[in-house]
């Protein structure tokens, strides 16, 4: 029965199940009505065919895969992703799967069509770990399109395998004061950032949106929140406790309004100024990202604190396999581990059992009972 009685006087509760397009799975569809037990079963008529008519959807009305994107998945991501999610990685990921499904049917794209997709992006020389996360947005828009009804037909794809585990590479001492110096000398303005970025493990972005109301000197706290300029990926805010380098830069750092740091304009960043990061590490002889800046706080906090949960939440990592990164600068740490647990018998009974030899117990013979 899809009727019911509601909670309140008055009121009627109904309950439909209706099979995904494309798919052999159900979900359950639920409404409140007021008025009568008639009206009640009216609605739940009217709903009946609705649904029915959603299921039975002509897969020669789905557009193509080109149109789809942008009529309908890329208003949609640009809604619900951060800017620079959007701007910096997923356009580009889009891009490539409607240059190779562009014209070709949404609902008729089958598991070889996929297969043949991971072949010519590992042919063009790309990483499976790229592919895979290529594949992980077709997914998305997949599950997107059949939310919006299409009969998507069910197909089921693996991953490609990543060969190895990534290991963080960090700076040591002396590249940390290469990096100094040719900041000093080629960026003086972006000198704080960087020693803002290597005494916090902060992102990038966090540094170029970091506002003074962030700023606790009493508290030695850093408290970044969630705002228009910056979103967390756990979408949770977090606190980094201050040292004593980055309190003595904070302490004596210029002021500019709202923003901590600023651009030789006096305005905020936009964006991290890449190209100028890249000619510090050319003058500096080393090589690196912006983002070895959190790789080194990481290593560095490792040495003298050995703890990957506490450092998982000084990072603001939403999983602790991101962490795991790090596990490897863990090492000489795990040798403090040795006989940490070291359970053995009591002693007279291990003197007892090691002075029976067992090489002189006289075996039975095959055909010999026990007794």
């Amino acid at each position: 029965m899809p009727v019911y009685q509601g909670r309140r006087k008055g009121t009627f509760r109904v309950v439909l199940w209706a099979r995904l397009p494309g798919t052999a799975r159900s979900r359950s569809h639920e409404w409140v009505v007021k008025g009568s037990l008639k009206d009640a079963k009216e609605f739940e008529a009217k709903k009946r065919l609705e649904l029915a008519a959603g299921q039975t959807q002509d897969f020669r009305a789905a557009p193509s895969f080109s149109e789809f994107s942008s009529n309908h998945y890329r208003p949609h991501a640009e809604r619900h992703l951060k800017a620079s999610t959007w701007r910096k990685v997923r356009i580009y990921q889009v891009a490539t799967l409607e240059g190779f499904f562009g014209d070709k049917r949404l609902t008729s794209i089958q598991l070889a069509d996929v297969e043949a997709f991971k072949t010519k992006r590992a042919q063009d020389g790309n990483q499976p770990s790229s592919i895979n996360n290529e594949l992980r947005v077709l997914r998305t828009m997949w599950t997107f399109a059949t939310d919006l009804g299409f009969r998507m037909p069910v197909v089921k794809w693996k991953k490609l395998p990543v060969r190895g585990k990534g290991r963080a590479r960090a700076w040591n001492d002396v590249e940390i004061q290469k990096l100094y110096a040719a900041t000093k000398s080629r960026a003086p303005e972006l000198l704080p950032v960087l020693v803002f970025l290597l005494n916090t493990g902060c992102r990038k972005g966090e540094a170029i949106a970091a506002e003074w109301s962030w700023v606790d000197l009493l508290g030695k706290m850093l408290r970044i929140p969630s705002n228009e300029f910056w979103q967390p990926k756990t979408d949770e805010p977090r606190e980094i406790p201050l040292g004593p380098a980055l309190m003595t830069l904070l302490k004596h750092h210029p002021t500019h309004g709202r923003w901590v740091f600023v651009n030789r304009d006096g305005n905020r960043w936009a964006e991290f100024p890449k190209d100028v990061f890249w000619d510090i590490l050319e003058e500096a002889g080393i090589t690196g990202t912006p983002h070895m800046t959190r790789h080194t706080f990481a290593s560095h906090f490792l040495r003298k604190k050995p703890d990957l949960y506490l450092l998982s939440t000084i990072l603001g990592h939403s999983q602790g396999r991101t962490t795991e990164l790090y596990s490897h600068m863990l090492r000489d740490h795990l040798k403090t581990a040795r006989g940490v647990v070291n359970l053995v018998p009591e002693t007279r009974t291990m003197a007892r059992t090691m002075a029976k030899n067992p090489r002189t117990r006289k075996k039975p013979e095959k055909n010999q009972k026990r007794h």
